[in-house]
């Protein structure tokens, strides 16, 4: 019963990861090879700033929206103030946009389109409390649905558009928005049919709610420049043609971390729940983080493995040259982090156990340092600047949050990070120098890492169960 409760919640769970990030990223692929790379580095500019004024805007409330919902079945209040939140900010904000672009005047016309795309994320803010307070309770499977639908018919608007030659800007803005607005409807209709969720909102709480966001919010707003902030700087310090080569590595980059993407919202609510009356996990349930720390890093390496070989053949394949060999280096920078995402499980443990001033001070800390690495590699090195800033931020991330959590929460270890990338690190390097067909290359990877691993008992099948018991609980 518990294996099919966990395959259920993984392919709901992954089903939603694999509309947000797969179709999404499949969308933008196609406007990156069909649009021009000026084009497409002017919409992956305006969407980076979208997305860090929609961040803005949440205060912060997502993260805590989930805890208190996961922890509590009387917290649905916390959904609703937050929905009511989001939809009194985009007004505003809207507002204020389409004044600005009344006002201001460039050449690139970047701030006409800036309130439509904006409108496209805060669509998406708005079904933001909605969707959390589903995932909160581990129901993954409607947002999923809707996504899917979603995300193929903006795939499929794109082709349409590009076959008619009128793919342009313009267009793809259009479709965000409408598609936006379509899991925006769907979730009010959904959640009104099917739900006990009251949209009444309560003043008191909100108040309630916002107090206890307050030190989050600093470390949400921080923690988005980590991921945008280097597209912004880029737009505005190079070329809108050097952002489109780096904004698609570093989307491949998302996509890479699509694993650890579908267990993410699976792991939360276990840490809300586990740490609900306590600061610490107990040692039962610290021997079982450990085993799924390690066993998530065996697979975090083998990916940018995997990729790294792929690369430059598949990309420049699928993209006629467009992009591939003109970013390659850049990827492999940004793919060391994948493995360095355990910090995701970091946070999750540091969250849980509402360290919430830590988990500011940390970002606080690797937001100001990747903007001020950021100001000094991208004049000289462009986007792999732009990629060196961020694996060392990541790096200095993942250091920080280890000593908080290993200092205030349980202890874990390091080594099976420091083991797997070095074993990882040995499999690229020897089968890279192999004269042989990259499929083959691929192929040798894969055998020859699984084989070090296991045989060197780095990671066993008992930790593989433990994984699942986790998972399962």
């Amino acid at each position: 019963m518990l294996k099919n409760k966990l395959l259920v919640k993984l392919f709901s769970s992954g089903l939603q990861a694999i509309a947000v990030q797969v179709l999404g990223s499949v969308f933008f692929y196609f406007i990156s090879v069909y649009l021009s790379k000026e084009s497409f580095g002017l919409i992956s500019w305006v969407n980076a700033v979208s997305i860090f004024l929609t961040t803005f805007l949440g205060f912060g409330l997502e993260q805590v929206v989930v805890r208190r919902i996961a922890a509590s079945e009387r917290s649905d209040w916390a959904a609703s103030a937050f929905f009511t939140h989001t939809v009194a900010g985009f007004v505003i904000t809207m507002a204020v946009l389409v004044l600005l672009s009344s006002i201001v005047k460039t050449h690139n016309d970047i701030y006409n389109v800036l309130p439509w795309f904006f409108a496209a994320q805060g669509l998406l803010l708005m079904g933001t409390p909605l969707k959390q307070s589903l995932n909160a309770k581990e129901k993954f499977t409607p947002y999923a649905v809707i996504a899917v639908i979603s995300n193929i018919a903006k795939i499929v608007t794109v082709l349409i558009l590009h076959q008619s030659n009128t793919l342009s800007i313009n267009t793809v803005m259009i479709t965000l928005i409408s598609a936006a607005g379509f899991e925006l409807v769907c979730l009010l209709i959904y959640t009104d049919a099917k739900t006990s969720f009251s949209f009444k909102f309560h003043m008191k709480a909100y108040g309630k709610l916002l107090k206890e966001a307050s030190a989050p919010y600093i470390s949400v707003i921080f923690d988005i420049s980590l991921s945008r902030m280097d597209w912004i700087l880029l737009g505005i310090m190079t070329s809108n043609v050097i952002l489109a080569d780096y904004s698609f590595a570093y989307r491949a980059y998302e996509l890479a971390r699509l694993p650890m993407l579908i267990i993410a919202p699976i792991i939360l609510p276990r840490m809300a729940r586990m740490m609900a009356n306590k600061a610490k996990p107990g040692t039962l349930q610290q021997f079982y983080i450990n085993s799924f720390s390690t066993v998530e890093l065996f697979f975090a390496v083998l990916i940018p493995l995997c990729l790294n070989i792929l690369w430059v053949p598949i990309v420049g394949l699928i993209t006629n040259g467009k992009y591939g060999e003109t970013n390659a280096t850049q990827f492999l920078v940004l793919s060391v982090c994948i493995p360095l995402q355990f910090i995701n499980l970091l946070w999750s443990i540091s969250f849980g156990a509402k360290k919430y001033k830590s988990v500011t001070t940390i970002t606080i800390v690797c937001a100001a340092t990747n903007i001020v690495l950021n100001l000094l590699l991208i004049p000289k090195f462009n986007g792999l600047g732009a990629a060196i800033a961020f694996l060392t931020t990541t790096l200095l991330q993942g250091y920080l949050y280890y000593r908080l959590v290993s200092g205030q929460i349980m202890l874990m270890s390091l080594k099976p990070l420091a083991v797997f990338v070095l074993i990882g690190a040995a499999v690229y390097f020897v089968t890279e120098h192999i004269p042989v067909h990259f499929l083959i290359q691929l192929l040798i990877a894969i055998v020859l890492y699984g084989a070090i691993c296991f045989l060197t008992k780095q990671v066993t099948r008992q930790q593989l169960l433990n994984f699942k018991h986790f998972l399962s609980r």
